[in-house]
């Protein structure tokens, strides 16, 4: 361990004893050729209401990663279907929740291997279109398939709209040229050679490419401002500033370490520059900085002079958030089906918040008039603003403002439409929004404290063999690959942070099947009896799951989880945290340099807790309380 985390102390006779929570702090904090963890590059010391929030963010991703971590063989595609995906990726109206979950796989690497093509590109970052395959696929295991709108599907969409954009501008191949084996293409517009765009390098370019395809992993299906109301693990992490964005950055830069990808972000000389350029791109994408990065955009464009890196990370931030609320600029009917997607998550996550007795912040009613009403706020506020002073800045991407401002007209008729139609204006739509119990699978720290409370209550009170049990399947790949580390639930069946793999018939996109639908008891939750339930008869053919299933359990829930006998990483974990509870210091200043060994048997023992029985998790606890934390690298 560096000698400058802990640095020697005076004997003094009333040391406080060290937490367990300071060796997971070197984990989480640590620089070791890796990035700093979760402090992020700035140097910065971060400061946060609970210092031990930390630890369990560091075991949690690292479990979540770890978890849906699996060798991927891709699929041989027949030359037709190849042929047949390349030529819907080269139009405007790519449709990618139309296509099987195969094809969507194929559709990213496509898209990555003619960025492979462009001279240079390979050995310039260090990594070879075998890892990126791999990649893509673990990338896609931590998605979560229950989100409408916050999915793979979404992830491709971005990516495809980058490449468009980048495409329209010059400066990436098309996709055509893969028809040719082993052509490569280099780009005819000299490097920073006046216009934005042309600030974009070989790595700059591989950076915007993985930050599209990774720049939602993990999404849990609701928003910051609903995290930070609930007063979420991850929201105190980062003080209710853009803590999905941080929590997306952090799981993309352990999927790309754990594939061999820490080699572009570990490079001695542009290392640094490519994690923080990945880094301020992602954190773009967070709607609540949009003012303040559209007059940054503003600033250079009328000539403000910056550094060529400053350039870079504009222009990119400039492509991500285009990209990612793009959907206003596809065509009419693309843009519609993208639009009852979020419609949908946000009716869930008003549910959610009713269950919770939290603020309303999002739509609760996605009928036929308040989604051309929403559509209609979010290009006037947004959408078309950004486009209008990103084509200023590359005027090769004035085709997509013109179908914005088209889309915009279209939406406002239908307003005056359906003020004019009783019957299609009353008419709800027809999706049914997830039940509060689904979101249970998310990221353990973008729960809420009060609802994995409940359920833990409602698992002491509730024996799980005399519980309701609802299906649960796992397709055969994700049975065959769910790893050691996957938390067990109360009946020995494995849950995850997140979905299973999705189903791979051609047909599943287009009729989502909605996540299971369990009751809660709870008096405050009369309005979700009439949720339907999963069909009790589908039970012999599926492994049961106890209502209860969690994905993951944080140091704020009193309860946790009962330990799993099949999984020593979880025993690893449950034991820091509860060595974190017995000796935890909530204060924003972290000091590192308050307990020694010598001096802590003077100190007066506090009032010993009632013993536990003798486990190999107690154990783990009384060499974590007495034992100086170990240097780990940070994988």
């Amino acid at each position: 361990m560096d000698s400058h985390h802990f640095l020697p102390v005076p004997p003094r006779q009333h040391l406080r004893r060290r937490s367990a929570d300071v060796g997971g702090l070197h984990l989480a904090m640590e620089n070791t050729g890796h990035g700093q963890g979760w402090v992020g590059d700035s140097g910065d010391v971060l400061s946060t209401k609970f210092a031990e929030l930390l630890v369990d963010m560091y075991t949690s991703t690292l479990h979540a990663v770890n978890e849906q971590g699996s060798d991927f063989i891709p699929p041989e595609l027949s030359r037709e279907t190849r042929s047949r995906l390349i030529e819907s990726m080269e139009t405007w109206d790519f449709e990618p929740h139309k296509l099987p979950e195969e094809e969507r796989l194929a559709c990213t690497l496509i898209l990555f291997e003619a960025l492979f093509r462009i001279e240079g590109m390979e050995e310039a970052i260090g990594v070879s279109m075998e890892q990126i395959t791999p990649f893509v696929y673990h990338l896609r295991r931590i998605y979560r398939f229950e989100n409408s709108y916050h999915n793979f599907e979404h992830a491709l969409d971005v990516l495809q709209a980058v490449y468009s954009y980048l495409r329209a501008a010059g400066m990436v191949p098309p996709l055509s040229l893969l028809y040719t084996p082993g052509r490569k293409w280099a780009c005819s517009r000299q490097f920073d050679s006046g216009a934005l765009i042309t600030s974009l390098g070989l790595h700059e370019l591989f950076v915007l490419y993985v930050a599209a395809i990774g720049h939602d992993v993990g999404h849990p299906g609701f928003t910051n401002t609903f995290m930070k109301n609930a007063s979420t693990p991850l929201s105190e992490v980062y003080d209710g500033k853009s803590a999905l964005e941080q929590m997306h950055s952090q799981l993309l830069l352990r999927v790309m370490r754990y594939h061999g990808l820490g080699v572009v972000l570990d490079h001695p000389k542009t290392g640094f520059c490519v994690r923080r350029l990945l880094w301020e791109t992602i954190l773009a994408t967070d709607m609540s900085v949009h003012e303040l990065f559209m007059k940054n955009l503003e600033g250079v464009i009328n000539g403000q002079v910056v550094s060529l890196f400053s350039r870079q990370s504009i222009i990119c931030q400039t492509l991500m958030k285009c990209a990612d609320i793009s959907n206003p600029s596809r065509p009419y009917h693309v843009a519609k089906h993208w639009a009852s997607a979020l419609m949908e998550e946000w009716t869930s996550q008003a549910l959610y918040e009713k269950f919770l007795d939290l603020p309303t912040t999002v739509q609760s009613d996605d009928s036929p008039i308040n989604e051309a009403n929403a559509q209609v706020f979010f290009i006037s506020t947004f959408a078309k603003p950004l486009l209008d002073l990103t084509s200023q800045a590359i005027p090769e991407m004035k085709v997509f403002t013109d179908q914005c401002a088209t889309n915009l007209r279209t939406w406002k008729k239908r307003i005056e439409s359906l003020k004019t139609n009783q019957n299609e204006r009353d008419n709800q739509s027809s999706t049914t929004p997830r039940h509060p119990d689904d979101f249970m699978t998310a990221f353990p720290l973008t729960l809420p404290p009060a609802h994995r409370t409940l359920h833990l209550e409602d698992q002491e009170s509730t024996p799980p063999w005399s519980s309701p049990c609802v299906p649960y399947s796992r397709s055969s790949e994700s049975s065959s690959t769910t790893s050691e580390s996957g938390l067990c639930s109360p009946s020995g069946s494995v849950t995850s942070f997140f979905s299973p793999a999705s189903d791979s018939s051609s047909n599943h996109s287009q009729s989502r099947p909605h996540s299971h639908s369990i009751s809660i008891s709870n008096s405050n939750s009369n309005s979700l009896n009439s949720h339907p339930h999963s069909n009790p008869q589908s039970h012999s053919n599926h492994h049961p799951r106890p209502p209860s299933s969690i994905g993951g359990s944080s140091i704020l829930s009193p309860l946790p989880p009962p330990a799993s006998p099949w999984s020593s990483a979880s025993e690893g974990h449950a034991a820091i945290r509860a060595a974190g509870k017995l000796g935890i210091r909530k204060q924003r200043s972290l000091n590192r340099n308050s307990w020694s060994p010598s001096a802590c048997s003077g100190c007066p023992p506090p009032p010993p807790p009632p013993p536990p029985p003798p486990t190999a998790t107690s154990t783990v606890v009384r060499t974590l309380l007495v034992t100086p934390p170990v240097n780990v690298v940070n994988g």
